[in-house]
């Protein structure tokens, strides 16, 4: 669960609470009800209490359409349309209970903040359809084996190394720009018993690490996605990535990644359930790469859970992979599970831990060892960040990390251990 979220639940909270204690207040005028209407009544409280606010607004207004004057269903079925993300007639429905010259003074003081919390909810809607978000960073690492790089994400099995490769180090700095859109439509989706906001994102970005040395191993990626996305409010949300990759090493043109991911989030109580795919086709340039051409595939779940009021967050996942190229021993599957956590550690700062585990097997024999490689990786990473509120760099982010990777293989020459460090610095306007 973000801090939006939170905010979102606060607001309900807020809003709602008032609106109750005025039902109550209108319970005395409720008297002369049927047994039926008071029975539809709660079965309509109950639906919306349930999630179903749909079926609670067509209760309530079974109960309405026999009793106009029953003002305390009117409310309830104001804040029904308030949860169905209708805030026109949350406002209507709100709006009659007013005018009603019955309705006593301290109902009166709750809708008014009711109306005015709906009032808010329309300006911030309805004034910002298209937010822009560009953000820039500048970075320094120091690697301790630049030519065990880039890793299998990049190129299907890594780089190939040869007999008697031994670790090279390097500093390089790192240089990332991109702007993000995104389009939240005014209109409300049904989706069975749940009001869901249709939003469209779209982003551009450029990353490039530039080695002092190494400079062979120089890496830029040009990026750009886009797609659509659903959310249902303290519900959940969904998300279909379109994206694409151009990639560059050591100056020259590596190929192109085309990729499409879906990704579900189910909120639940302090957390957040998500399963994720990816179907990801590499195209390369170079004769060098000649057989590397691929089709990658995975699938998996993780679980994020809030501690402490939120300060302490813990997530992890589990997922499968397998790679079909078109040289069998670059050809692979198989699993990688992870484990993180991250921490309020100060004002403004936090630090996070993340360890990982992945295990791969490939199809074809590797030349001159005449064997598959079976390899396994553990990698473990930590460090921080700072959002900086005053002085010269008022809303710049400052982080660092360090990340220590493991990599163990039937194939001597792909056994190795690396590490990175770097601090980062940027912010997004």
């Amino acid at each position: 669960m973000n801090a939006r979220q939170a905010e979102t639940i606060d607001t309900l909270k807020r809003v709602c609470l008032p609106v109750f204690l005025a039902i109550a207040g209108l319970s005395t005028a409720a008297a002369q009800e049927t047994v039926d209407t008071d029975k539809l009544f709660k079965e309509g409280i109950f639906l919306r209490e349930q999630g179903q606010v749909f079926s609670a607004i067509e209760a309530l207004e079974t109960v309405l359409s026999n009793n106009p004057s029953l003002n305390r269903a009117r409310l309830e079925l104001a804040v029904a349309y308030y949860r169905a993300l209708n805030l026109e007639q949350a406002t209507q429905q709100s709006q009659k209970v007013l005018d009603d010259p019955k309705t006593p003074e301290n109902v009166r003081l709750a809708v008014l903040t009711f109306l005015a919390q709906i009032k808010r909810d329309q300006a911030e809607l309805l004034a910002k359809p298209h937010t822009w978000e560009p953000s820039v960073s500048l970075g320094v690492l120091y690697d301790t084996n630049v030519n065990v790089g880039p890793s299998g994400a990049t190129l299907p099995g890594g780089l190939v190394l040869q007999p008697g490769s031994t670790p090279q180090h390097d500093w390089a700095t790192v240089a990332q720009a991109g702007v993000a859109h995104t389009y939240s439509s005014p209109m409300v989706m049904r989706i069975g018993e749940t009001a869901a906001r249709f939003i469209w994102q779209t982003s551009a970005g450029l990353y490039h690490k530039n080695y002092a040395e190494k400079t062979d191993f120089n890496l830029t990626a040009l990026s750009l996605s886009t797609g659509p996305a659903w959310v249902a409010p303290n519900k959940w949300r969904a998300k279909l990535n379109l994206q694409g990759d151009a990639l560059y090493l050591g100056g020259n043109y590596l190929g192109f990644y085309s990729s499409i991911s879906p990704t579900f989030t189910l909120q639940l109580k302090s957390g957040e359930l998500t399963w994720d795919a990816l179907a990801l086709n590499k195209n390369f340039d170079r004769q060098a790469d000649a057989g590397r051409d691929s089709n990658f595939y995975s699938t998996g779940l993780s679980y994020g859970h809030l501690f402490l009021q939120g300060k302490l967050a813990v997530q992890l996942g589990l997922h499968a992979f397998v790679e079909d190229a078109a040289d069998s021993r670059f050809s692979n599957d198989g699993w990688e599970t992870f484990v993180g956590a991250n921490v309020v550690a100060w004002e403004n700062g936090s630090v996070f831990g993340r360890y990982s585990y992945k295990e791969a097997k490939h199809d074809g024999l590797e030349p001159v060892f005449n064997l598959a490689r079976d390899e396994t990786e553990n990698r473990m990473e930590v460090g921080f960040s700072h959002n900086f509120k005053q002085s010269l760099l008022k809303d710049w982010r400052l982080s660092g990390s360090w990340q220590f990777t493991d990599s163990r293989s039937n194939v001597s020459i792909y056994t190795y251990e690396r590490e990175v460090v770097g601090v980062n610095l940027g912010r997004s306007f």
